[in-house]
C-alpha cells in the first residue's frame, strides 16, 4: 500500500510538472523591448486566425529593397472585443505600424500601435501590445537612438501618442 501511495503521488507530481509545459504560452522574450520599430507598408493580407491575428505588409526600405513583414497581435476573440474584424484591413491599404521586432533580425514584430494613411488610429487598447507601447514610451520616450524606421514615413508617422 505504501508503494502504491508513493507511486500515485509521483504520478500526480509528474503530471503537474508536465502540464506547465503543455499549457504554457510562448514568451515575448523574442521581441526587442528596448527598441521601437516603425514600419510603413502596404497590406498584403490580414489573417484573423488563432492563435494570433497577423497583418502581412510589403515594406520598401530606403535602398528600395522590398521585404514582407509579419505583424502579429492578439487572438481574434480578444481583438473582436475591441472592435476588430476579419475584413478591417484591405489589401493595398497603407499602414504605419509601431512595434517591437524580433531580436534575431527576422521581419516579424509584435504590433503596439497602428495608424492608417489618413491618420486614423486603429485601436489596440486592452491588448498586450498597447501595454508594451505605453511602457516603452514611459521608459525611453522619443529617444531617437531606440527608434528604427523602415519604409517611407507618410503623414501617419511620429511617436506623439
Amino acid at each position: 500500500m505504501k508503494h502504491m501511495l508513493s507511486f500515485a503521488m509521483a504520478a500526480v507530481f509528474a503530471f503537474l510538472a508536465a502540464s506547465g509545459f503543455l499549457f504554457a504560452h510562448h514568451s515575448n522574450a523574442v521581441f526587442d523591448h528596448e527598441h521601437l520599430t516603425i514600419l510603413t507598408g502596404t497590406v498584403i493580407r490580414h489573417e484573423f486566425i488563432n492563435p494570433h491575428d497577423q497583418i502581412h505588409l510589403s515594406v520598401t526600405d530606403g535602398k528600395g529593397k522590398i521585404t514582407e513583414w509579419i505583424v502579429t497581435g492578439g487572438p481574434p476573440a480578444e481583438m473582436r472585443r475591441i472592435g476588430w474584424s476579419a475584413n478591417m484591413f484591405k489589401v493595398g491599404e497603407e499602414l504605419t505600424v509601431y512595434g517591437q521586432a524580433y531580436r534575431d533580425g527576422r521581419p516579424i514584430m509584435i504590433r503596439m500601435r497602428i495608424v492608417r494613411s489618413n491618420g486614423e488610429e486603429v485601436s489596440t487598447k486592452g491588448t498586450a501590445g498597447f501595454g508594451f507601447y505605453q511602457e516603452f514610451m514611459e521608459k525611453y520616450g522619443k529617444d531617437d537612438s531606440r527608434i528604427h524606421v523602415v519604409g517611407k514615413k507618410g503623414s501617419s508617422g511620429g511617436t506623439s501618442k
